[in-house]
């Protein structure tokens, strides 16, 4: 029989180790502020995605302040063509930094895409949201950090703004917290995907409305999927969704769907499930239902206004009238799923 003090100690040390594989950046949800001080006035105007800009990450703890040397990238798609602030990536040094940053490489910053708007203000927070609604309902998903930022910037138009963005946890830190390997192809088969899994994202996206991604292949040249990072853990590829700012539930003024869905805005929702996984319906209807509370209580708790609490609220309802429903929820969701293609003949 294993004494209870062992079998404390063998829970607190698998916890610890799926904790600090995540790093103290990621250990809680309150809010980081922080400075950025570069080269704005080029990196702003920066299309290559490989470039580099030297920069400084500064922020404060309770004996003082910590400076990083850091370099920054623009990234982003959609983002990089219409958004006045691109979203960025913090590259850290190899080795030397402590603190809230220690050991962490690379990290994605989700930006306000135009710094003096309250509209693109409430779509980034809404989109931080999103990312804490997913990881209400699983492991397999992305840690998120909200904080605020002063940009300084150090080049000829010496501008100077502040906004909240987010940070991201990186895929392979993310793998490594879950005992799993990322997946690095340009394509995948369904039958390669988790089913349970890959259903519960088919879900969620649903839920609030995205279609902006695909479970089989990226974009472009980019390894598999659109918007989707794929864990391997034995039993499956299991995908993990990213990049929310499509969603419905957001409905921000630049986003559309795609014109082969046959959808005419992004409110309108559209089921991007397998009929492979119908079987698993049950089961993920009930875990977003036995969560509907909590989901709810993570936008409320958040910083977006009472107007757009609201409005997400009103979304969020359509979707629980519908899985409550079962005629609504055979017709919308499980008659809508995508049947596995014919071999040609």
């Amino acid at each position: 029989m294993v004494k209870p003090v062992f079998l404390i100690f063998f829970i607190c040390l698998a916890f610890c180790t799926a904790a600090s594989a995540a790093g103290p950046l990621f250990d809680d949800d309150s809010l980081i502020s922080m400075q950025l001080i570069g080269d704005f006035s080029n990196l702003l105007k920066e299309i290559d995605k490989e470039k580099s800009y030297p920069a400084k990450l500064i922020y404060s703890t309770e004996t003082g302040s910590v400076e990083i040397p850091v370099k920054l990238q623009v990234r982003g798609n959609a983002r990089l063509e219409h958004c006045r602030v691109p979203g960025l990536r913090v590259i850290f040094p190899k080795s030397g930094v402590e603190g809230l940053f220690i050991d962490q490489r690379k990290l994605k910053l989700v930006t306000q895409c135009r710094q003096k708007s309250d509209q693109y203000k409430q779509y980034l927070l809404q989109e931080y949201l999103i990312y804490r609604m997913y990881a209400q309902l699983t492991v397999h998903s992305f840690k998120s950090r909200l904080v605020t930022v002063d940009f300084q910037d150090s080049g000829k138009k010496s501008q100077q703004w502040s906004n909240f963005a987010f940070f991201i946890e990186d895929k392979k830190r993310m793998a490594t917290r879950l005992g799993a390997t990322v997946v690095e192809k340009p394509m995948v088969k369904r039958s390669q995907l988790a089913p349970k899994e890959t259903n519960l994202v088919s879900v969620f996206q649903y839920m609030i409305g995205n279609t902006d991604y695909s479970m089989l292949k990226g974009e472009g040249e980019e390894a598999c999927c659109h918007n989707l990072r794929l864990l391997d853990k034995g039993e499956g590829y299991i995908p993990v969704p990213y990049d929310f700012d499509f969603a419905g539930l957001i409905n921000p003024g630049y986003a559309a769907p795609a014109a082969s869905l046959g959808i005419k805005k992004v409110t309108q929702r559209l089921y991007r499930g397998f009929c492979g996984g119908n079987d698993h319906l049950p089961d993920n209807l009930a875990l977003v239902l036995t969560n509907k509370s909590m989901l709810y209580a993570i936008i409320d708790g958040g910083k977006v206004n009472e107007r757009t609490v609201k409005k997400m609220h009103r979304y969020l309802d359509g979707f629980y009238k519908t899985i409550d429903d079962p005629k609504r929820l055979d017709k919308n969701i499980a008659q809508k799923c995508r049947p596995k293609p014919q071999p040609k003949k």
